[in-house]
C-alpha cells in the first residue's frame, strides 16, 4: 500500500507543475461536457463547464490553466494571460472554445499519447483556483467505434431532445443497393427525421438547397470515420412539448447517386432512452397452401408508428392484381379473390408478390408457388 500511495503522489506532481497554486480552492465543476460530443483533435470543440457550488461569483472572469497535453499559459499563473480567458455563458456555466493542435502547440499523436486534457479553472491572479478537471476527450471513442465493426453509433448512448449528440458513422461498412460496398471516400449527407419522420420533424437532405446541403453534410475525421452533432431540439426545431422516441436515418450522396443504409435497404433507427423497443412486424399469408382459385389472405401485424398504409401488387401470368391493407398498426390485412382475376390464366405455377407502405419502402417481393389445377381434382 505504501508504493502504491507513492506512486499516485508521484504521479501528480508529475501532471501539477509546482509553485502555481491559488491561496483558495473552491471546488469541482457541477458538470463539464463538450459540444460537439465527439471531438477530432485537430478541429474546433467547446468545453463547458457549470461551476455552480463552487465558490467562484457569476459572471466572474474565469481562466483556463492546463498543463497536459501542454501548458500554453506557463508562468502566468499569478497574471492570466487574455487567450486563456473563458466566456461566460450563464447560470453559473462558462465555456471555452479551441482547437486542441492549436492550443497546445501539440500534433494529434503527441495529444493521443498524452495523458490528456488536465486543467484547473481559476481567476485572474492567484486569489482562487477549482479543483483538477479533466476535459472530456473522443480519442478512447473513435478508436472502439472503428474497431467494432459498426456502422453507426451514436454518442452519448443516453441522449435527450435538448443535450448535445455526435453519431459517428462508419463509411466502409454501410449498405448501398444491397451489398455492404460502402461509401468510402464520398461526400455523405444526413437525411433524418424524428419518430420515424414524423411531420414537422424532419430535415432533408436536399441538394437544391444550399442551407440544407451545409446543414447535414457529415464531417469527415479520417480513416472513413464521418460525424454529425445536434442538439435535436434546435436541429429538427420541434416544439416545447415534443416528445423524442427515436431518431431515424440514411445516408445519401451528393445529389443522391448512392445511398447509404441499414442492411437490407433498411433506415437506421436509433431508439430514445426508456422507449421499448417495438415488435418486429410479421409478415404472413393464409392459406399457406392454394391455388389461382382461391380467396388469398395477406397478414402483417406490428406495423410502423407512422405506417400510413399497405399497398400490394400480385403478379400472375398477364394479370397484374392491386389492393391496399385494411386495418390499423397492430394488424392490417388485405383479402384477394384469385378466382375473380386469374380463373383464365393457364399454365401459371406461380404469382408475384410485392408488399410496399404507402411511403414508397418495399416490405417483401417474393415469389409463391400455387398448387397446380391438376393437384384439385
Amino acid at each position: 500500500m505504501k508504493y502504491i500511495t507513492i506512486a499516485l503522489l508521484t504521479f501528480v506532481a508529475i501532471l501539477i507543475p509546482r509553485n502555481s497554486f491559488a491561496t483558495e480552492d473552491v471546488g469541482a465543476p457541477a458538470r463539464v461536457w463538450t459540444y460537439p460530443v465527439v471531438y477530432a483533435l485537430d478541429q474546433e470543440v467547446t468545453w463547458y463547464f457549470d461551476m455552480t457550488g463552487t465558490g467562484f461569483s457569476e459572471k466572474q472572469d474565469l481562466f483556463l490553466w492546463a498543463w497536459s497535453p501542454s501548458e500554453p499559459d506557463a508562468g502566468n499563473f499569478d497574471n492570466s494571460s487574455d487567450f486563456a480567458k473563458l466566456e461566460y455563458v450563464s447560470g453559473m456555466v462558462w465555456k471555452k472554445a479551441l482547437t486542441p493542435t492549436k492550443y497546445f502547440s501539440k500534433t494529434v499523436a503527441d495529444i493521443e499519447a498524452s495523458s490528456g486534457f488536465w486543467m484547473r479553472l481559476k481567476g485572474k491572479g492567484n486569489e482562487k483556483q477549482s479543483d483538477v478537471v479533466q476535459a472530456p476527450w473522443s480519442v478512447g471513442d473513435i478508436k472502439t467505434f472503428k474497431e467494432s465493426g459498426e456502422a453507426v453509433q451514436i454518442f452519448p448512448q443516453r441522449f435527450y431532445l435538448d443535450e448535445p449528440l455526435s453519431i459517428l458513422v462508419n463509411a466502409e461498412k454501410l449498405w448501398v443497393g444491397g451489398t455492404q460496398s460502402g461509401l468510402a471516400g464520398e461526400e455523405i449527407f444526413f437525411h433524418s427525421g424524428l419518430n420515424n419522420f414524423a411531420a414537422g420533424a424532419i430535415v432533408e437532405a436536399n441538394m437544391g438547397n444550399p442551407d440544407l446541403v451545409k446543414k447535414t453534410k457529415l464531417t469527415p475525421i479520417g480513416n472513413n470515420i464521418y460525424k454529425i452533432d445536434f442538439i435535436p431540439r434546435e436541429y429538427y426545431g420541434v416544439g416545447e412539448d415534443f416528445v423524442m422516441e427515436n431518431i431515424e436515418f440514411l445516408f445519401p450522396t451528393r445529389d443522391w447517386a448512392k445511398v447509404g443504409t441499414n442492411e437490407g435497404g433498411k433506415n437506421f433507427v436509433i431508439l430514445a432512452p426508456g422507449v421499448p423497443i417495438p415488435l418486429d412486424p410479421i409478415f404472413s399469408f393464409f392459406p399457406q397452401k392454394f391455388s389461382q382459385y382461391d380467396i388469398l389472405t395477406l397478414i402483417r401485424k406490428n406495423n410502423e408508428k407512422n405506417s400510413q398504409g399497405l399497398v400490394y401488387t400480385i403478379t400472375a401470368g398477364t394479370k397484374t392484381i392491386t389492393g391496399e391493407f385494411t386495418g390499423n398498426k397492430d394488424e392490417m390485412r388485405a383479402y384477394i379473390n384469385l378466382f375473380q382475376s386469374l380463373s383464365t390464366e393457364l399454365s401459371i405455377d406461380k404469382i408475384n408478390l410485392l408488399v410496399k407502405d404507402k411511403n414508397g419502402a418495399e416490405i417483401i417481393k417474393t415469389d409463391i408457388p400455387l398448387v397446380p389445377l391438376s393437384d384439385l381434382n
